[in-house]
């Protein structure tokens, strides 16, 4: 069984005020987690699944969350000991090589722009790695900024943009793909 939780402990930031020397954290604790069933009501939330039928198609995942299941992985992301996100770790066999991922990360609203989204990038990362995969790859809307901003902060290279990958709303949307390495390090 995988071994969880996955923590990254980021590292204090100092800073000079006057004479005195101060540190403070760059980014809250972040950790990888699977689900607690108590929580499935609030990690539809934060996905923001509202249809019944995307709940239920949902719901078997989240219950076997921190094992893999139909080709997805799915994990709490916490910070300082509260649910704030969901990580989904993705795998097909048919189209992917071994010891590569796809990953997708979803922040509460009220989580995003703290530092979280970097946290939990390295966390995955480092997760993945640990458990013997070379390489994750994720992708942001193009005017996600700060998403795309985590990716960076988190050491992920920026690959290349993906033309029309979805259409929302009747119009098409480019996405910017990123990934990490363990060679990379």
């Amino acid at each position: 069984m995988d071994d969880f939780p996955i923590e990254r402990r980021c590292a204090p930031k100092v800073c000079r005020v006057g004479n005195d020397w101060h540190m403070s954290p760059v980014h809250p604790q972040v950790s990888l987690r699977p689900y607690h069933e108590s929580e499935f009501a609030r990690a539809c939330a934060i996905r923001e699944i509202t249809i019944p039928e995307k709940i239920e198609r949902f719901r078997d995942r989240f219950m076997l969350s921190g094992q893999w299941f139909d080709h997805y992985l799915h994990l709490a992301i916490e910070a300082d000991g509260e649910l704030v996100g969901d990580m989904q770790l993705r795998h097909c066999n048919f189209t992917m090589p071994d010891g590569a991922l796809e990953m997708g990360l979803e922040l509460g609203h009220e989580f995003r722009g703290k530092g979280i989204g970097t946290g939990a990038l390295e966390a995955v990362a480092q997760y993945a790695f640990a458990q013997g995969h070379h390489r994750v790859e994720g992708s942001t809307a193009n005017e996600n900024i700060g998403m795309k901003r985590a990716f960076e902060k988190a050491g992920w290279k920026f690959e290349g943009i993906l033309h029309d990958l979805f259409v929302e709303d009747g119009k098409p949307a480019d996405y910017y793909s990123y990934a990490i390495t363990k060679f990379d390090r």
